[in-house]
């Protein structure tokens, strides 16, 4: 038994052999194969190994940063002033007569204020001290009828109550008395009468009469002291009469006769002294 070659059963090359050139499209050719080469470049990607993290982050440091921009001025926004309001006039009212309790009222409003303003005067002038206080005679020397005052001085002391010269005539409530010293020049003979009165020129004690002959007092001497039998009851009244709270205290000198204006009229100082 011999054995025959057997033909081929696929024959690819007889299949197309009767194609020819003009059959072929060059273009359906070229898409066609395109997507062949598209599955050949993904299946190179998935293939190739991803870069580790360590060398992206090196290479992002190794790279320098941009400078930063210096920050811009920004003008500031502009402010819309506030409109002002204003308070416009009430003209709508209409003024009211005035009623007749508001009349009786206002009358007798002004009728107090004006007894008020009469019995405040009257009361003013009632306590201002006498007009004559002022007109004070202190001008040293002094030329009387028949005596010359040549000074006055004044202050006030505590009466002398014991002793070997005590104050005689002192009323025992009087805690600080007025004194003076009064020095005279002439040669003829005459009576002084001497007062001591207080702010409102009231007579305070008793009136002392001083003899002068030759132009001497009854000592011997042209210069006599005096003090008055009355004073202050309460030694601390001195302190306002220092303030001149307190009207002050007179020494009155009459010569002779009597009633007659005094020639001398002096202010107690503010002084104490020790007899």
């Amino acid at each position: 038994m011999q054995n025959q070659p057997t033909e081929p059963q696929n024959e690819p090359q007889n299949d197309f052999w009767d194609l020819g050139d003009d059959d072929l499209d060059p273009d359906e050719a070229k898409e066609s194969s395109q997507p062949k080469q598209q599955s050949t470049d993904s299946a190179s990607a998935q293939d190739t190994p991803a870069a580790p993290l360590e060398e992206i982050l090196s290479d992002l440091g190794d790279d320098p940063l941009p400078p930063a921009l210096p920050p811009q001025e920004t003008d500031p926004p502009e402010t819309t002033p506030t409109p002002r309001r204003y308070r416009a006039k009430e003209t709508g009212r209409e003024a009211t007569p005035t009623t007749e309790i508001e009349k009786i009222f206002i009358g007798s409003l002004l009728a107090v204020l004006v007894g008020l303003m009469v019995w405040g005067g009257y009361t003013y002038v009632g306590a201002a001290p006498n007009g004559n206080l002022a007109e004070y005679k202190e001008d040293f020397p002094i030329q009387g009828e028949s005596v010359t005052i040549e000074s006055v001085e004044t202050w006030w002391r505590e009466p002398v109550r014991d002793g070997g010269d005590p104050d005689v005539g002192v009323v025992v409530e009087a805690r600080l008395i007025p004194c003076a010293s009064i020095k005279i020049s002439g040669g003829e003979t005459s009576t002084l009468q001497v007062s001591f009165r207080d702010g409102e020129d009231q007579l305070i004690g008793d009136i002392l009469n001083l003899s002068v002959s030759n132009g001497k007092f009854e000592n011997g001497s042209n210069e006599a002291l005096v003090y008055a039998t009355d004073g202050f009851t309460n030694p601390t009244t001195i302190n306002p009469y220092v303030n001149q709270d307190i009207a002050p205290w007179t020494l009155a000198i009459v010569e002779s006769a009597d009633g007659a204006e005094p020639i001398v009229k002096t202010r107690i100082e503010a002084n104490r002294k020790e007899k």
